[in-house]
């Protein structure tokens, strides 16, 4: 028996001819004229089963969004019968499109299958579904022979029927939709703003935690997750109570290139590379005997330690070899002995009095080969072989809800882009589903950052989100916009800042359209936003919650959906 999908092609193949069979007789008739009679009961048939007809078709095409890719779809409904109707996969996702609609929707459909059937059976068409002459001048003689009846009245019982189906698939294909899009918009969101909060208090350690004397520079790079799933909606009342479920996972990276004239020449690193996670909890008030522990000197590095005596005991028995450390790069250093089974504690004074703990577990295995260890940005491996499709849309995914964690922090910059995400080459192998941004610390002032031009702000409307809508083209493509470049985009690399951002703008802006014939409905739903700002709200800030759910919804969720039904699997949310 024909499954779900299966069937529906087979009243979409049927279907035209049915149509196609009925004019041809209608056409028959007014050559012969002997059979005027039916020349009104024809055409009244013909009109009547072709705006079933149509209503059925767009009802069908309706539940192939979502099942059959936009750039399939063309080459599905122009072989309705084909061998890929067959396919159980499209089967399975439309079942899963349909939940419990799909029994119902699989009852009207194999109705609509018999009933077709039957009307090819009343008009005496052959096996493909065709009548069984083709010159109209001899359509007495046919009709007298196959005697194919010519009555509306015969066809009563069978236009009911396939009315009756297609009452059933037209409201279950409208409640599929409508609840499709009242799901999005009831779509719980993460609490970014618990996440970004972390990232900020995490930095503000960081800053305060490298009291060492060797001038080198010290690296950290944080990974970037989806984290869709790892913590409480945003609509939950306490924010300081949710915890993360995942820690953050950092790289510490010592380079000597750094250091300093003053240093010896030839100076040995004392170490290289280190991972660890890192648990950002928010420390309770602190009252009774434990309050004179948040009178010490916050700047530093100390013991991990919590406010309350059980919390201290159990953190003990779990870490039963704490001991105490000066600063972030010693404790580093000591690291490279076999004893790794330790917790570092750092609380900078600029947390709002201590609101967050800063609590770091190194890898319990030394990291191998760290000699060997190097980075690529993005940029790099835009082009690799290896860096494959599925990689790169799965990336988009992490990258546009990274944006809604870090924007506005120092690990994420306004104009940031393929120079600012890392990957690891470790060995023989780079992984590209782990990208990091990095952060330096060392006694030298920061650079800061070019401002966008105010000319440009019109135009680029969320310089993050532009930015992301940038990665995504290029992601795409796997190539840097810049060579994507027309010559109807303006003049480019002028070394005017105005000039070529306005010029990158009008590329993007170009392929927004294009990405819609070539990545399909979601992907490029999600570009648009982005390039374009283009959410029908004033508030153009990710720090205004209403926005961030807009985004969540159009940018990260579409480009989630648009990835598990290119690949067919879920998209992990690490």
């Amino acid at each position: 028996m024909a499954t779900g999908i299966e069937a529906a092609g087979l009243v979409l193949g049927a279907i035209p001819l049915i149509l196609a069979s009925l004019q041809f007789y209608a056409e028959g008739i007014s050559v012969t004229k002997r059979y005027w009679k039916y020349k009104e009961e024809v055409n009244t048939l013909l009109k009547d089963l072709s705006a079933e007809c149509s209503m059925c078709i767009n009802s069908i095409n309706m539940l192939l969004i979502g099942v059959v890719s936009q750039k399939d779809m063309v080459e599905f409904l122009n072989d309705p019968q084909g061998a890929r109707w067959k396919d159980e996969k499209f089967d399975r996702k439309l079942r899963a499109r349909l939940r419990t609609s799909y029994d119902p929707y699989l009852w009207s459909i194999r109705s609509m299958v018999t009933t077709v059937e039957k009307f090819k059976e009343q008009l005496k068409l052959d096996r493909t579904g065709k009548p069984q002459f083709s010159e109209k001048t001899l359509f007495k003689e046919h009709y007298k022979r196959l005697k194919f009846s010519l009555k509306r009245s015969d066809y009563k019982e069978l236009m009911d029927r396939l009315r009756r189906a297609n009452e059933s698939l037209d409201r279950l294909t409208n409640q599929t939709a409508y609840l499709e899009t009242h799901q999005r918009e009831l779509q719980s969101v993460p609490n970014f703003r618990t996440i970004k909060e972390r990232a900020e208090s995490f930095y503000s350690a960081l800053r305060t935690g490298w009291n060492c004397p060797c001038q080198a520079h010290h690296t950290v790079s944080l990974r970037l997750e989806a984290r869709m799933d790892d913590i409480l909606s945003d609509e939950d009342d306490d924010e300081h109570q949710h915890t993360m479920r995942d820690p953050f996972h950092v790289l510490f990276q010592y380079n000597n290139q750094h250091i300093t004239t003053i240093c010896p020449p030839n100076t040995a690193r004392p170490w290289c590379w280190e991972e660890a996670d890192v648990r950002v909890e928010y420390e309770q008030e602190r009252h009774g005997p434990m309050a004179a522990c948040s009178g010490h000197p916050s700047k530093g590095v100390r013991f991990a330690k919590q406010n309350m005596k059980k919390a201290v005991q159990a953190a003990l028995e779990t870490h039963p070899n704490l001991q105490p450390i000066k600063n972030l790069c010693a404790a580093i250093s000591e690291l490279q002995k076999p004893q790794r089974d330790v917790c570092f504690s750092l609380l900078a004074s600029e947390i709002a009095k201590q609101k967050y703990g800063v609590h770091i577990y190194p890898t319990k295995q030394m990291p191998p080969d760290t000699d060997t260890w190097s980075i690529s940005s993005l940029r790099t491996i835009l082009d690799d072989a290896e860096f494959a499709r599925r990689d790169r849309l799965k990336l988009a995914v992490t990258l546009a809800s990274s944006v809604l964690q870090l924007h506005e922090t120092p690990w994420l910059d306004q104009s940031w882009g393929k120079d600012s995400i890392f990957f690891v080459k470790r060995p023989g192998t780079t992984v590209y589903d782990q990208p990091f941004v990095s952060q330096h610390f060392s006694q030298n002032v920061p650079t800061a950052t070019p401002d966008m031009p105010t000319s440009m702000r019109c135009i680029i409307r969320n310089q993050p989100l532009y930015a992301l809508g940038v990665a995504l083209i290029e992601l795409w493509y796997g190539k840097p916009l810049l060579e994507l470049h027309k010559a109807e985009d303006g003049p480019k690399d002028t070394g005017n800042i105005q000039t070529d951002l306005m010029t990158e703008f009008s590329t993007a802006d170009r392929l927004v359209e294009e990405l819609y014939s070539e990545a399909g409905g979601k992907y490029g739903d999600a570009v648009r936003r982005c390039i374009r700002c283009d959410f029908d709200r004033r508030s153009r800030s990710l720090g205004d919650v209403q926005f961030q759910k807009d985004v969540y919804r159009g940018v990260v969720a579409q480009l989630k959906e648009n990835y598990e039904f290119m690949f067919n699997t879920s998209c992990s949310h690490r």
